[in-house]
Formats: C-alpha cells, structure tokens, sequence
C-alpha cells in the first residue's frame, strides 16, 4: 500500500467516526427525548388506563420538550385534578397560553376549581369575567357568573350581567327568572353555600351580609307557615335575628342589601321616621337601585306629597320594568288623582307579576321552570314594555326546544 493511500484513509476514519456518533447520538435522543407524539400516545395510554401517577410523569415530560402546548398543560392539570392536588392543577391551567386552542377550556376547568374545592369564589367569577372579556358568548362563565351574583345578592351587578348576556345572545334560561326575581332572591341553599364561602374568607362582607339575609328570610318564611311548631320556633329565633341584622347595620351602615331588608321591615310596621334614617345611610350606588326609589315614593305617600311619590314610584319602575309591587303603589297615587283607566291598567299588572312570582318561587329551581311558566314570563315582559326580554326569552325557548 502506497503511502499516500494510507495518508487519505487516515483522514477518512475520523469522519466516519464522526457519522456514528451523530447517528448513536440522535438514537440516544429518540430514546430519552422523545417527541410530542410519542408523549402523547403515552398520555393517552395512561389515562385509558387510569393510572394518573403515570400520567402526570409523561405529561411533565412533555411540558419541558413543548412548554408553549396548551395540550400538555392541560394533560397535566388533569392529572393532577385527579389525584386531588387541586392549586397544582390550577397553576397548571394559568401555564396553558392564551393564544393557543385550549385556552377557554383551561379558563373553565381554572373556574370550576375555585368555585368548588379551592372555595376561592370571588377569584372564580374574576376569572369568569376575563373568559366573558375574550368571548362574550361563553354560556359556561356566563351561567356560573351570574349564578354567584345571585346567590351572594349582588343585585346590580347581577342586572347588568343578566342584561350583557341577552345582548350577547350567551343567557342561560335562569338569567331571566333572576332578573324577575331580583328583587326578591331566595334560595334553598343560600345559607349553605354562603356559609361555606365565608369559612374560606371569614372577612368578607358579602358573604356574611348574604348569609345573613337568607338565615333572616327564611325565618320571615317560616313565620308564615300553617305549622304551629315551625311558626312559634321562628318566633323564638325571631329576636336573635333582629339582634344580628342590627349588629350588621351597625358594622356595614351603607351596605346596600342591609339597607333594604331593614327598610322593607320597617315599612311593614309604618316607622316613618327610621326609613328616612336608613335612607340616609344609602349611597350614590343605590340611586340606580330601583328598590330605593320604591322606598322614597313609600315615604312621599305617607307625608301625602302625592306628585313626589308618583315620580319615585315611575323611576323605580323605569330602572326595573318588570317591577309589579311598585305599580301597585303607584296605582294608590292615581286612585287619589281620578286617573281610573291608569289605576286598573297598573292593577292588572300587579296582579300579573304576583301570580307568576308565586309560581316561580313553587318551581324546582331557577334552571327548572316548565315551559309554559316562561311563555307567561314573556307575555308579562311584554305587557311591561321589556321588549328586549320578552324577544330573548321566546327565542331562548325555542333553542332549548330544538335542543
């Protein structure tokens, strides 16, 4: 062999030592690096076999090869979920990118476990609030959104987003027995989920306020009742009530909801003169509360300042149109003024909105009305002049007919 040959296979052997490393190298990398695929095939695997330790092991691994995949992190958040490790699961989801498909999902599944085993509620509805700001349609933060406002009686809030959510065409069919009952919320697991709400955050006034007004409405409801030993048990419960809501009146003197309960007491007795004191406590907030407007126009008619009390009762009933108590007490002013054809037009009204308060309040729950209760509540929205309620409702009910 000459010399110059061997010079040449001496400089071809580190080149082709060169080829395998790079092909060892890449078999390496396959091996403890693989690729999104196969960590997904791996996921998928694992949960069709239950086995979430598993998964939360792949689905780690597939974060790190792709940490912008909405995908893994949602994998992982799931994994986590199912093992009971609710804050990881949660940071997981905050992980998953906005500009990626899974993003809403996340939001949602973020949502769901703030509102239930975290008892983070107030950060569930901001989180529902974003969801709406990104996509006004959303029926799932919609519906969870509007069912916390009115469970912890927060009124204005809850009208305005009953009234977002028709506008947007996203309203769960309860959003318009809310907003017909809103001035009269009422639930059977309000104490309940108030006073869960309130353990996790023991300073809040919300909760406590709302807790409170159920524990108190429920005993006003009990006294009502044909059973003797449930009405004279109500009695007894009757003077700590008013000790506590006093107590509170004291601690947050312009809570609004506070406010009303205590006045709507006080009217039922004729005090006058504390009405006016309460009402005196209430803020700029509550001149958009038509509630307040009712109590003003309860104080006109009783110092007979009939032209007063007619324009308070009318921009009561201008703030919420499917009012039917406060057209009642107008229909008193216009009795005194002779405008007889008006008195029975706002009678018929009244009586009306009373019946179908009553069977709403009768019906399983907000979310379970029967259908031809709804078509009532529509025709009702009509003669009330809330035609935007009347033409959602109808064409809710169709969908969910369709559906």
């Amino acid at each position: 062999m000459s010399p110059r040959r061997l010079k040449v296979r001496r400089r071809l052997l580190p080149l082709s030592c060169l080829v395998i490393a790079i092909l060892l190298g890449y078999r390496v990398y396959r091996e403890f690096v693989p690729n999104v695929a196969q960590l997904r095939q791996e996921c998928q695997k694992a949960v069709a076999a239950d086995e979430w330790n598993l998964v939360e092991t792949v689905a780690r691994r597939w974060t790190v090869v792709a940490p912008k995949s909405g995908e893994a992190w949602m994998q992982l958040g799931e994994a986590l979920y199912k093992q009971r490790k609710f804050q990881h699961a949660v940071e997981c989801y905050r992980s998953v990118p906005q500009s990626s498909p899974e993003a809403e999902a996340a939001a949602i599944s973020q949502m769901e476990m703030l509102f239930g085993p975290l008892n983070a509620p107030v950060e569930a509805a901001m989180v529902c609030e974003q969801i709406l700001t990104r996509n006004p349609q959303s029926k799932k933060a919609r519906q969870r959104l509007l069912f916390f406002l009115a469970l912890t009686l927060q009124r204005a809030e809850l009208v305005h987003q009953v009234r977002s959510a028709i506008d947007s065409e996203s309203e769960p069919i309860e959003a318009f027995v809310y907003l017909f009952m809103a001035d009269t919320l009422m639930f059977s697991n309000g104490i309940e989920l108030n006073s869960r709400w309130l353990h996790g955050d023991p300073t809040s006034e919300i909760f406590e306020v709302a807790q409170a007004i159920f524990v108190a409405q429920t005993l006003d409801f009990s006294l009502l009742l044909d059973d003797l030993a449930a009405a004279q048990a109500a009695r007894r419960d009757a003077a700590r009530r008013d000790a506590v809501m006093q107590k509170l009146i004291a601690k947050y003197p312009h809570n609004s909801e506070l406010l009303a309960y205590n006045i709507q007491k006080l009217i039922q007795v004729g005090d006058v003169a504390s009405v006016v004191k309460l009402l005196a406590e209430a803020t700029v907030e509550c001149e958009a509360d038509p509630r307040f407007w009712r109590f003003k126009g309860w104080v006109h008619m009783q110092r007979n300042e009939l032209g007063d009390a007619g324009a308070s009762y009318r921009r009561a009933i201008e703030l919420n149109p499917l009012d039917w108590v406060t057209r009642h007490m107008l229909s008193e002013v216009l009795q005194h003024d002779g405008h007889v054809d008006d008195v029975k037009t706002l009678r018929d009204i009244t009586v009306q909105g009373r019946e179908l308060h009553n069977a709403l309040r009768n019906a399983p729950s907000a979310r379970e009305v029967p259908r031809e209760l709804l078509l009532q509540l529509a025709d009702y929205a009509v003669t009330c002049g809330d035609d935007q309620v009347s033409r959602a409702l109808r064409k809710r009910i169709q969908q969910d007919q369709v559906q």
